[in-house]
């Protein structure tokens, strides 16, 4: 790609493929014209006033294996996204990318970096892990020059060969259950059970089953794991565990009922005394009362995540910890029009911590 100036009278054949790499603007004529860098030089001829004379364009000229940038980001945007997700444009070179459906937007913020390192591509989205609707803008991609040439644009699409930059993950599960000890009250089971119902109800989720032991005993909690499983339950909710007793008898009854704990406490607050484990591919989540009672907390944050059936691992759980201030972060992982209990009706609603 060179940088040119055309004078109007001069044979543009003799600058093949070029177009304006700053606007014009003719303010001597009435009405005014400008013409937008990007315009083909061969277009900007067309629409010049009669008459006017001594006007000069500033352009670019590509050179052979050059891509225009309407074409490049388009290329850069097909190569760098993947399901769930529709492209719109280019407008003004730039692609914008929409949620094809309702789901969890998975960002992969490392592949991110080392494509926007490159230079030939400028790739912003949304934070992974937010609730998107279908139509919502979760990220653009833009070539940044004119013109850009094939082997960066190859070299760009390279840095994401593990796998897609972005993709929308549709919610799938459907049956959640919730297994009560006996530090839970009746009532508040009660309360924790209608909060829960309304927030699965927003996935397209229920609660299949609500059950509260009469006993905190690892083989009667083993017991109850495996009749929740069996009755086809997705993701299984524990209320009433204690994370920091190193012989918490909801965590000692994991290995009895085939699961694996994969963390103990989450670097998120409010969340710290969370945990969660997997039988297969069904994730337990270990409830402390914030998690219960329908106040931002991890739960919000994981949630999504198991009822679209992303897994839930090690890594993830300590990235979370970036933006795991959730007062401040989580409103940028849900739905804009999403009405939230307040905090303050959410604390009134929910039982003493004593008791939770």
């Amino acid at each position: 790609m060179q940088r040119r100036t055309f004078r109007v009278g001069d044979d543009p054949a003799a600058l093949p493929g070029a177009v304006l790499c700053r606007d014009l603007t003719l303010s001597s004529v009435r009405p005014s014209v400008t013409i937008r860098r990007g315009t083909p030089l061969v277009e900007a001829i067309d629409r010049l006033p009669a008459g006017v004379d001594g006007v000069t364009f500033e352009v670019v000229v590509p050179a052979a294996d050059d891509v225009a940038q309407p074409d490049a980001s388009l290329a850069l945007a097909k190569g760098l996204v993947g399901p769930g997700i529709d492209l719109e444009g280019p407008h003004q070179g730039q692609v914008n990318l929409h949620a094809a459906g309702f789901g969890l937007l998975r960002v992969d913020a490392r592949a991110i970096e080392r494509v926007n390192r490159t230079g030939a591509a400028l790739v912003a989205t949304a934070l992974d892990g937010r609730v998107v609707t279908a139509g919502e803008t979760v990220g653009i991609v833009k070539a940044p020059a004119l013109y850009m040439p094939e082997r960066a644009i190859q070299r760009a699409l390279a840095r994401a060969r593990r796998g897609p930059l972005a993709r929308v993950a549709p919610f799938v599960a459907e049956r959640v259950a919730m297994l009560a000890g006996t530090r839970i009250r009746p009532a508040n089971l009660r309360v924790a059970e209608r909060q829960m119902a309304a927030t699965l109800e927003r996935f397209g989720a229920r609660l299949i089953e609500v059950r509260h032991l009469d006993a905190d005993e690892p083989a009667g909690i083993t017991a109850a794991y495996r009749e929740l499983l069996a009755a086809g339950a997705e993701v299984i909710l524990v209320a009433g565990s204690i994370v920091l007793d190193p012989t918490d008898p909801f965590i000692t009854a994991l290995r009895g009922a085939g699961a694996r704990l994969v963390r103990r406490g989450a670097p998120v607050d409010p969340g710290t005394m969370f945990w969660v484990a997997y039988a297969g591919d069904v994730p337990f989540f270990g409830l402390a009362s914030c998690e219960l009672y329908g106040r931002t907390s991890v739960l919000d944050l994981l949630l999504p995540y198991a009822l679209a059936k992303e897994p839930i691992d090690r890594r993830l759980m300590a990235e979370i910890g970036y933006g795991g201030l959730l007062v401040t972060t989580q409103v940028a992982r849900r739905p804009d029009d999403w009405d939230r209990t307040s905090e303050q009706e959410a604390r009134e609603d929910a039982p003493t911590a004593a008791h939770s």
